[in-house]
């Protein structure tokens, strides 16, 4: 899970009632409109808005002082003491710049809270107002998450775009990461444009693609990691306005190539600027319907399926000759029926896998599969329904000296549902959990990661004691095997051999350090090496034994 921090700021209005003076007030704080704010992408502007209200209907009431340590850079016009009407309003606004991640979490140095820093870390800053009978307050809430980047690993990313009744690209546009363990698709965020042929580029961690509609002139575009669009330049083609780009990629020298399916133009671009670089028309001596490809590091050329021939197809970047598999293709050995393979990706080790769906009008199968480049043969890994005018990205090459992905970690979830993952956890040797014992078989290791924490197997509940254990072994277990499977290290457990390390509320300040850990690396993808598809819970609980502490 990311690392987040929650800045919490107070506002607090009062009024004092001596003689005829009303004695009630009502204090309001928004930021950006909103209670609770989040900010992911910076620089960033935080607008705060406080209001003092008189709420009594009758009399007037006097505001004596309003202090907030966080917007003491504005001024607070007008400035207290001050009576205000039955009513009436005091209203201050306050705009803070965040130029950065650590920025934002700087503006947490009113922390008033002992608890933090926690997994829900909030900083508290109070705004105060005060009279001779007492005070009153308000708050609102701004979450400070990292910006979300790019990084050069195995996740997939699919973009889809919506359609119109004759079939067209149509805004919006969304970007998901396709996670091939469970087959779910995460979405990041949508664009305005209707864009396909996506890419992402090794030299700057960016995602890249082609808006184009059939009606409007296409553009160039960049894609960021929250799925929003921006256009670099328009895209200077002979290609007709009509014509709709399918496919993306980009090579290894960071230039992109696009592919337009009805003229089967084939355009390189300059990323930077957008500029064409070469346009040629896809030589195939064969029908060539192509849907989406993706760049093979191995030997510098397009990898693609060919529905037309139902044939892995290779096609040279440079000069736009393709060149079809001998043989068509079988899907799991057996021949492929009305084949649509829509997005395809290349893995930096030149692992091909296609997303795609074949069969019968009646009886269609979709599904994420393996391709063997050498016979072009498919092999289902996952069988999951394709969004409509789907396509694929994922980095095909790695530089040294660019940013590297934060470390990949997983929570017990994936642990107790994927047991070739378990098990090469546990070739490492049995797992010491110190006062909570050892575990050195699956079934072992599944029971812990299956525990209820509130009943036990025998329908006996649980002490809260017991619980605690329960939940802390399986955070424990889950991170010495995040250690031995994704090479993370993880927090030290050497306190978990001391009996008195099991005191609860330092098992709990464990549980919830080790907790943390797990799910800071989630949004890293599991590499595709690793073969972990189609995990399977249902069957993993069936196999847990009760563990015992």
């Amino acid at each position: 899970m990311m690392d987040r921090k929650w800045l919490g700021l107070l506002f607090v209005g009062a009024v004092w009632a001596p003689n005829a003076w009303a004695n009630d007030f009502r204090a309001e704080m928004r930021v950006n409109g909103l209670k609770q704010y989040t900010v992911d992408t910076y620089p960033a502007t935080l607008r705060f808005t406080l209001t003092a209200t008189n709420i009594d209907p009758a009399l007037p009431s006097e505001l004596l002082s309003a202090v907030n340590p966080l917007v003491k850079s504005c001024t607070l016009s007008p400035t207290p003491p001050l009576v205000l009407p039955a009513g009436g309003q005091a209203t201050y606004q306050c705009e803070i710049q965040v130029e950065s991640h650590g920025a934002c979490l700087s503006l947490g140095t009113q922390d008033t809270n002992p608890a933090t820093p926690n997994n829900e870390v909030t900083f508290t800053s109070t705004f105060g107002i005060t009279w001779d009978a007492g005070a009153s307050q308000a708050g609102t809430n701004v979450l400070c998450l990292p910006q979300p980047d790019l990084f050069c690993d195995d996740t997939v990313y699919l973009s889809t775009a919506s359609s119109s009744p004759e079939g067209r690209p149509t805004a919006p546009s969304r970007l998901y990461i396709f996670d091939a363990a469970t087959g779910t698709l995460t979405l990041q965020g949508e664009a305005a444009l209707p864009y396909n042929a996506l890419a992402f580029n090794h030299f700057d961690n960016a995602l890249y693609a082609i808006s184009s509609d059939g009606v409007s002139a296409p553009s160039f575009i960049r894609v960021d990691a929250k799925g929003a669009a921006s256009v670099i330049a328009p895209l200077d083609t002979t290609a007709p306005r009509s014509a709709i780009w399918t496919a993306g990629a980009v090579l290894k020298d960071g230039t992109y190539v696009g592919f337009e399916h009805s003229t089967q133009r084939l355009i390189r671009i300059n990323p930077r600027t957008g500029e064409t670089l070469s346009e040629h028309v896809v030589s195939a001596p064969f029908p060539f319907q192509v849907a989406d490809f993706a760049m093979n590091p191995r030997d510098s050329q397009l990898h693609a399926f060919n529905n037309a021939t139902q044939r892995l197809s290779i096609i040279d970047p440079l000069t736009g000759v393709a060149t079809d598999s001998p043989v068509p293709a079988r899907i799991d050995g057996m021949p492929l029926v009305n084949p649509v393979m829509s997005a395809a990706v290349v893995t930096r080790d030149g692992e091909l896998f296609l997303y795609g769906a074949h069969g019968p009008d009646s009886n269609r199968v979709s599904g994420f599969h393996a391709v063997d480049v050498a016979t072009g043969d498919l092999t289902t890994l996952i069988k999951k329904p394709v969004p409509q005018l789907a396509n694929g990205a994922m980095c095909s090459y790695y530089f040294w000296g660019v940013p590297s992905p934060q470390p990949t970690t997983r929570d017990r979830g994936f642990f107790g549902a994927s047991e070739s993952a378990l098990l090469e956890c546990l070739e490492y040797g049995p797992i010491s959990l110190g006062a909570l014992g050892e575990v050195s078989t699956l079934p072992g290791a599944l029971g812990i990661l299956w525990a209820n924490p509130a009943i036990a197997s025998n329908n006996r509940r649980r002490t809260p004691m017991e619980s605690l254990k329960v939940r802390t072994a399986r955070e424990a277990l889950t991170a010495v095997c995040n250690e031995r499977f994704f090479q993370t290290p993880g927090p030290d457990l050497s306190t978990l051999a001391n009996p008195d390390s099991l005191a609860p509320e330092r098992l709990e300040g464990l549980r919830q350090l080790l907790e943390r850990h797990n799910h800071s690396g989630k949004r890293t993808a599991i590499p595709l090496r690793k073969r972990i598809f189609a995990v399977d819970p249902l069957r993993a609980i069936e196999r847990a034994e009760e563990p015992r502490f």
